[in-house]
């Protein structure tokens, strides 16, 4: 799964404690358009690190797959990008996912969870803001 912390954030956090009630939709909204960016990231270091690969049945990648936005026990909103299923063979694809990011005994690793995540951060955070900021001007009306 990528996990991806953010900091910083505190003039929104002021914005949003004045929409009130409104507050769980505006943050549910800028994380589902946060995540977005960060899946197609994902996809694409993904889809670099199996481009050749004589082994790739496509199963990996179509396991990949963005959660529904939720609250964890915190009360911090989220959702996660990851691997779900079987491959046609029973392996969980999320071990296979697993083993070329880090490497086996038998496999080197290839890393693309790490990367997508550095590189998607920023756009992560721009649009996460943009979504913020245009509820703002929604809800300040």
């Amino acid at each position: 799964m990528a996990k991806m912390s953010v900091s910083g954030l505190d003039e929104y956090i002021d914005k949003l404690s004045t929409l009130g009630s409104k507050m769980p939709e505006v943050a549910k909204r800028a994380v589902q358009a946060g995540v977005n960016p960060l899946a197609d990231e994902v996809r694409k270091q993904l889809e670099k690190n199996l481009q050749g690969s004589k082994y790739s049945t496509g199963d990996l990648l179509n396991s990949l797959g963005v959660t529904p936005v939720g609250v964890d026990k915190n009360g911090v909103y989220n959702a996660k990008v990851g691997f779900s299923g079987y491959d046609r063979k029973g392996v969980p694809n999320a071990l296979k996912a697993r083993a070329m990011e880090s490497g086996t005994s038998r496999q080197p690793k290839k890393p693309f969870m790490r990367p997508a995540v550095n590189r998607a951060k920023k756009r992560v955070l721009e649009e996460m803001g943009r979504s913020i900021d245009m509820d703002l001007k929604i809800y300040a009306e």
